[in-house]
């Protein structure tokens, strides 16, 4: 299994939103490699990952002609490398939130959307293991243990924008990152939340929040102290020109864009009292989140590597088990002894044997 990797580390937004690849693309992603192996591609706000069977030449093409963009701010990972990073992402550690909850059922939606599709031949057990890595380091460590998430993060700027009471636009309120930040705003008493909405449902579960059609949404932006975006639209949703010619009222205001491909005009931030604050924007607040579990992490790292080994072990096992079950008994014994003791000796023993049986 090898991995070609770009997140928040290693380029910003402007490069990353390039490969925010949609749904309907991703499928076409797995259709496109199904002929070189499996695929898993893995898109976030913060990352886009593919994970693949096939050599890196063919991965960064199949890429290239998705994207139109060839770049060298893709990391390559493969074998046990891959296998650590996979289970690393799980775990929360590649996060820009350290421990943050939402990667884990990112991947695990990611990973079940490509096996829908029949795409996953060979990256089943691996998959399927890094998520139950990511559940169990999440249930022995701590690194959980403060909830901390971009959306609580952005609703934090909110509330020490301005004293008193604000009134907050929300685009994008019924997705995932919009709902979180909805239920973080909602637990003020000094913001009143306008939430646009394209779905009838909507309204029925945003109880105390004033729902707004989509298509009016540069309607309610005079009145706005803060204005939040996190669609998944793949254009502008507040351009430069018609937030300018929508506001009438000069006072500060605070725009905040969650989304990849970004939602809000970069020129925003040059009209008269608007301030902007892109997602890359709360590295500094992340930083401080990531000390405080500074210890966790480490003993997360810890269980990472012991899970890891263990994957191996017992891939080994399974990938020779004819071969072990021909050795002879004491032999055979031996090596499972082996097994409880140290797994990664097992495995290195195993690979030795089904060497000098070829």
């Amino acid at each position: 299994m090898n991995c070609l990797s770009m997140d928040f580390r290693r380029a910003d937004v402007s490069l990353r939103e390039k490969f925010a690849f949609t749904q309907r693309v991703r499928a076409e992603m797995c259709s496109a490699f199904s002929e070189a192996g499996g695929c898993v591609p893995i898109v976030t706000c913060n990352r886009t990952e593919v994970y693949f069977q096939c050599d890196q030449r063919q991965a960064e093409e199949i890429l290239y002609h998705f994207s139109g963009v060839r770049t060298t701010r893709f990391a390559f990972y493969a074998g046990e490398f891959c296998l650590r990073h996979l289970f690393e992402l799980t775990a929360g550690l590649c996060s820009m939130l350290v421990g943050e909850d939402e990667i884990l059922g990112q991947v695990r939606t990611c990973y079940e959307y490509a096996r829908s599709l029949g795409a996953t031949a060979g990256l089943d057990a691996p998959f399927q293991a890094a998520l139950a890595c990511g559940k169990k380091v999440r249930t022995l460590t701590h690194i959980s243990s403060v909830a901390c998430s971009v959306a609580t993060l952005a609703a934090n700027r909110v509330f020490s924008f301005r004293k008193g009471k604000k009134k907050v636009l929300l685009v994008g309120a019924s997705g995932k990152i919009g709902s979180s930040v909805l239920k973080n705003l909602t637990a003020s008493d000094d913001v009143d939340v306008f939430a646009t909405t394209r779905s009838h449902d909507f309204s029925a579960q945003a109880e105390g929040v004033a729902c707004v059609p989509y298509k009016q949404r540069y309607m309610y932006l005079n009145d706005a102290d803060c204005v939040v975006s996190a669609t998944s639209s793949p254009h502008v949703v507040f351009s430069k020109d018609r937030v300018r010619s929508a506001i009438r009222t000069r006072k500060d205001r605070l725009f905040i864009d969650l989304a990849v491909p970004q939602d809000i005009d970069a020129q925003v931030r040059s009209l008269p009292g608007c301030t902007l604050v892109g997602i890359d924007e709360f590295r500094a607040e992340a930083q401080e989140n990531n000390l405080k579990k500074k210890n966790a992490a480490a003993q997360a790292e810890v269980m990472v590597g012991e899970l890891v080994t263990e994957f191996l072990a017992d891939e080994a096992a399974r990938t020779y088990a004819a071969m072990l079950g021909a050795l002879p008994q004491e032999k055979r014994k031996s090596l499972y002894a082996l097994r409880k003791q140290d797994a990664k000796a097992f495995t290195e023993q195993v690979r030795l044997l089904a060497e000098e049986g070829k």
